[in-house]
């Protein structure tokens, strides 16, 4: 084996090594988010559940049944309140409806449950766009809804990035390596998911450089559309 094969095997090890860190990060943090989510739906309930209670004993004696029938309200309810999935219900029809500071991080979240029925390169695609949502997540808490740049921002992410997974998913799966006239779906979806990519990169760059018109001005749509069927 030539030492330029050992080199380059050596750089894909390495790089899948980051690629795998990078996700088991992002699937922390995912985590972390849903933990605390549900951790406020807890307490709130707790608290409008003590609430309740005092305002039942200004009324009439709580007695020791009314403190255990409190308690089994709490418990009941806060399980239930657990067991909910927090966040995005896992729907991309929900995306265009989410807040746009919110909107990043629900799309990495459906785009991560869409990952496995991706081909290996768009993983590494997905992978990408997955860690610039994360940046884009931050930058968007100040931006108004009604700027152009965010209608232009919400348009890529919760319209155009759903369809082009979504539309590749509608091709089955036999024929997604094949020609399809003069299209292959595989090819043809790395070079959509490669066209978000270095949409967001360009997105989040003139952010950070408060270029807000120009954002507005300069959007390009994807290059790639799935017809029906």
């Amino acid at each position: 084996m030539s030492s330029d094969r050992i080199l380059a095997r050596a750089q894909e090890t390495l790089d899948r090594v980051a690629r795998d860190g990078r996700m088991a990060t992002r699937a922390r943090k995912r985590q972390l988010r849903t933990a605390r989510q549900k951790a406020v739906r807890v307490l709130l309930f707790a608290g409008a559940v003590v609430i309740g209670l005092a305002v039942w004993g200004l009324i009439s004696p709580i007695g020791i049944g009314g403190i255990i029938a409190a308690g089994l309200v709490l418990l009941l309810g806060a399980a239930l309140l657990i067991a909910l999935p927090a966040g995005l219900s896992g729907l991309a029809k929900d995306l265009p409806t989410t807040e746009l500071a919110q909107l990043p991080l629900s799309t990495e979240e459906w785009l991560s449950s869409q990952r496995k029925a991706l081909p290996p390169p768009a993983q590494r695609l997905v992978d990408g766009i997955g860690v610039k949502l994360e940046i884009l997540s931050d930058q968007l808490r100040t931006l108004d809804e009604k700027e152009p740049a965010a209608q232009e921002i919400r348009r890529l992410i919760a319209d155009e990035l759903p369809e082009l997974i979504t539309g590749y998913q509608r091709v089955p799966a036999p024929l997604r390596k094949k020609d399809l006239n003069g299209i292959n779906p595989d090819a043809q979806l790395v070079s959509g998911l490669n066209v978000v990519d270095s949409e967001l990169q360009r997105m989040s760059e003139q952010l950070a450089s408060g270029e807000l018109t120009r954002l507005a001005t300069q959007g390009r749509y994807l290059e790639i559309k799935y017809a029906d069927g």
